[in-house]
């Protein structure tokens, strides 16, 4: 029983309208930046913003002036929408037979829940993968179609592969959530509160000017605005992030084998 190829065909068409969305919203930073830079009324425009508001997105005198502030900001919502994109697939495509109560047909089959899992898990790497291939394709190809402000491409890969990062741990820790909860009525009603609580603690911490939060979600595990800028990532950011995503996609196997699936 080929799982992989059914969870690719039953997926296929969200994974589109994800990538579609990332595009979009690239799309709208990128198109827009032609229009403000130069303009000398943005200084007026950043100044009107509340500090508060400037802290939490990072947005400072640069970003409405140099492209790699303007795609630092952009970056936010990317990261923030696969995100949302990661976490549902993790969780929707472990929690789907319990939730349809469809358990009965599958782990009736020829097929150990271990090799269950791991197409599965196949499964969200490929169709997020594609995803990022698609997405950076096109992003860059819009930057160099559009933008004239020197972008160098390494700058756009290092800092546009937090997104791959980001969904790897989202992925995981939604794997692991669908393993754990007994049943999943609504996977968006579990992805949601979950991805924006992580997003609320990084806003908080850079609004209050305290770093002390950085290792509690993962959306201060890096500095878009110093990535953009043609920073790098740190070693133990790296290396604890990778501990995360896998401790989650290990706990989660070992616990969907053990526990006991409803398949009414």
């Amino acid at each position: 029983m080929n799982v992989f190829r059914q969870e690719i065909r039953q997926n296929r068409n969200s994974t589109i309208v994800w990538t579609a969305a990332l595009i979009a919203i690239a799309a709208l930073y990128i198109s827009i930046f032609p229009s403000i830079t130069g303009n000398t009324s943005i200084s007026d425009v950043y100044q009107n913003f509340p500090e508060a508001f400037r802290k939490a997105f990072n947005i400072t005198a640069d970003t409405l002036t140099a492209f790699s502030g303007l795609y630092a900001l952009a970056l936010n919502l990317i990261l923030l929408t696969g995100a949302v994109q990661a976490m549902n697939l993790g969780i929707g495509i472990v929690s789907k037979e319990a939730r349809l109560k469809t358990a009965d047909f599958l782990l009736t089959r020829p097929v150990s829940r271990g090799s269950i899992l791991r197409q599965k898990l196949l499964t969200v790497v490929t169709l997020l993968v594609l995803t990022d291939l698609v997405f950076l394709a096109t992003d860059w190809l819009l930057i160099k179609a559009i933008i004239s402000d020197p972008f160098r491409f390494r700058t756009f890969i290092v800092s546009s592969l937090s997104l791959v990062f980001i969904q790897a741990f989202f992925a995981a820790f939604g794997f692991l959530l669908g393993s754990v909860l007994p049943r999943v009525k609504t996977v968006i009603a579990v992805t949601l509160p979950a991805v924006f609580g992580f997003y609320i603690i990084g806003l908080f911490d850079t609004v209050i000017g305290v770093d002390k939060v950085k290792f509690l979600t993962p959306f201060k595990f890096f500095d878009v605005n110093a990535l953009t800028a043609g920073g790098g990532y740190e070693t133990v950011t790296l290396v604890y992030l990778a501990a995360l995503t896998a401790g989650a996609v290990i706990t989660g196997f070992i616990v969907y084998q053990r526990k006991d699936i409803h398949t009414v």
